[in-house]
C-alpha cells in the first residue's frame, strides 16, 4: 500500500537462515568438541587461598569469530541444544577437575552451570555418569542453579536437587539479587553457597542501598549456615568493603579473569589468584590496630 509500512520478507528470511546456521554450527561444535571450557578460580576472602573454581563455556568458530556466552547459550536454549551443552560441559569440567585432583592441585570444588532447561531426572543420570566416567568425588562438584529454575516446575526442581545431594553433589543459588530475588527461598532449598550477583557488587558504594542489601544478604545467609560468595569484584574497594561485611569468598577480575586449564591451574597456587595489592587477611589486621 502506497505510504505505507512494508515487510522486508527478504531481510526476514535471511535472518532466519542465520540462525539456523548459527543452530547447525552449534550443534556441531558441541557433538564435536569445537567448544572449550575456561576456569575461574574462587578465593576465601581472608586467607587468600582458593575456594573453588568455575567452569565457563566459551566458542570460537573455524573462522576465528568468538561467539559471545549469552548469545550462543540464549541460542541453545531456544533450539533445544541446552541439555546437549550443559552435559557436555558437565563431563569436561568434571574430567579436569579429576585431572587437577589427580595432580595434587588445591581445587575444592568445579562449579558447573545448570539451566532451568536441563532440570529433570535424566540429567541426574548424567550427573552420576560423568562422576563415574571422571573419577570425580561427588563432593567436589557444584551445580550453579538460578531462581528460575523453580519458576517452571518446582516439585521437580526440589525432587532434583535432593538427588543431587544423595550423589554428594554441591549447590549453589547462582545471581541472587540480579531480579525478584526470595529470601525464603533460603530457609527451603538444599544449598550450600549463595552467590551475589555482580549487579549488586558493583553498585556497592559506602552508604548505598546496595551495601544495604548485601550486608543483609550476607548475615541471613551465615545464619542460616550457607556460605556467601560475591561475584564480579573488579576492584580494591569492592574486596575491602566485602570484607568488613563479612562476605566469605569472592570471585572476578581483581583476583583473576576466566583462564585456560592451565593458566588456572597456576593461579590457583597463588593467594588470590592474580591480585598483585595483597592485603593481609582480617584477623592480622586487627592485631595491629
Amino acid at each position: 500500500m502506497e505510504g505505507g509500512l512494508r515487510f522486508d520478507s527478504s531481510a526476514a528470511v535471511r535472518k532466519g537462515d542465520s540462525h539456523r546456521w548459527l543452530e547447525s554450527e552449534l550443534r556441531d561444535a558441541i557433538e564435536c568438541d569445537g567448544l572449550s571450557l575456561n576456569y575461574q578460580p574462587q578465593y576465601d576472602i581472608r586467607s587468600g587461598r582458593v575456594c573453588g573454581v568455575e567452569a565457563l563455556a566459551r566458542w570460537i568458530r573455524a573462522g576465528g569469530d568468538s561467539i559471545e556466552p549469552s548469545v550462543f547459550i540464549a541460542r541453545a536454549e531456544r533450539a533445544g541444544l541446552i541439555g546437549l551443552l550443559g552435559a557436555w560441559a558437565l563431563r569436561n569440567g568434571c574430567k579436569t577437575a579429576a585431572q587437577w585432583l589427580a595432580a595434587r592441585v588445591p581445587v575444592p570444588t568445579i562449579a558447573i552451570n545448570v539451566s532451568p532447561r536441563q532440570i529433570c531426572e535424566q540429567f541426574t543420570t548424567e550427573i552420576a555418569q560423568a562422576l563415574e566416567l571422571s573419577g570425580l568425588p561427588g563432593d567436589r562438584l557444584e551445580l550453579e542453579i538460578t531462581e528460575n529454575v523453580l519458576l517452571s516446575n518446582t516439585d521437580m526442581a526440589l525432587k532434583c536437587m535432593a538427588q543431587w545431594k544423595r550423589l554428594g553433589v554441591h549447590i549453589a543459588l547462582d545471581d541472587f539479587g540480579a531480579g525478584y530475588s526470595n529470601l525464603s527461598y533460603l530457609s527451603k532449598l538444599p544449598i550450600d553457597r549463595l552467590k551475589i550477583d555482580g549487579s549488586l557488587i558493583r553498585g556497592m558504594i559506602r552508604g548505598s542501598r546496595d551495601t544495604t542489601i548485601v550486608r543483609a544478604v550476607i548475615s541471613l545467609a551465615v545464619d542460616l549456615g550457607i556460605t556467601v560468595l560475591a561475584e564480579c569484584v573488579e576492584t580494591e574497594e569492592q574486596f575491602a568493603m566485602l570484607d568488613e561485611l563479612g562476605c566469605q569468598q569472592a570471585q572476578g577480575r581483581l583476583l583473576t579473569p576466566p583462564a585456560s586449564a592451565a593458566q588456572a591451574r597456576a593461579l590457583m597456587g597463588a593467594r588470590w589468584g592474580a591480585r598483585e595489592a595483597v592485603q593481609a587477611p582480617r584477623e592480622d589486621r586487627r592485631q595491629r590496630c
